[in-house]
């Protein structure tokens, strides 16, 4: 019961301290900052404010949330290997390290398969569109900002 009081909590703060003002000023105050929308499932990659690629993404549920908020790029790792889950995550871009939380290659299926998939935590996003995301992203620079709550599909 905590855990859903605390997960509506920070909703709610997300969605007030998240208005359009202050994603205009987060646009301008990163010069790289990845915007994923969890309603919608998708991603866009914004390079000084201007967008210059978006693409579907596979985030967690109510049971393994992604949590909104924003986050900075930590770590890089073209290869990671998930031996807690036992799979690899290839091109992660870690935004919750401690979490071992990442944005990394993965299935995205078409949102009529989506129904009863999530990750734990981490976003999945297709080739090609990860390689490219990996390359462009830089650790320490770039910024991800994590949006609303996954629905039902």
């Amino acid at each position: 019961m905590k855990k859903y009081i605390l997960l509506l909590i920070n909703a709610l703060l997300t969605n007030f301290l998240l208005s359009s003002a202050l994603a205009a000023d987060i646009f301008e105050k990163h010069e790289k900052l990845i915007w994923i929308d969890q309603l919608k499932q998708v991603g866009a990659a914004y390079e000084n404010g201007k967008k210059i690629m978006e693409f579907p993404v596979l985030t967690g549920d109510d049971e393994t949330t992604t949590d909104p908020g924003t986050y900075l790029v930590r770590v890089k790792d073209e290869n990671y290997y998930s031996r807690k889950y036992q799979t690899p995550m290839p091109y992660s871009l870690f935004f919750d390290w401690a979490g071992r939380k990442a944005i990394h290659g993965g299935e995205v299926p078409p949102p009529r398969l989506k129904i009863g998939l999530a990750t734990h935590g981490c976003i999945h996003v297709e080739q090609p569109y990860i390689e490219r995301l990996f390359d462009w992203a830089e650790a320490g620079k770039t910024v991800v900002v994590i949006r609303g709550w996954r629905s039902q599909d």
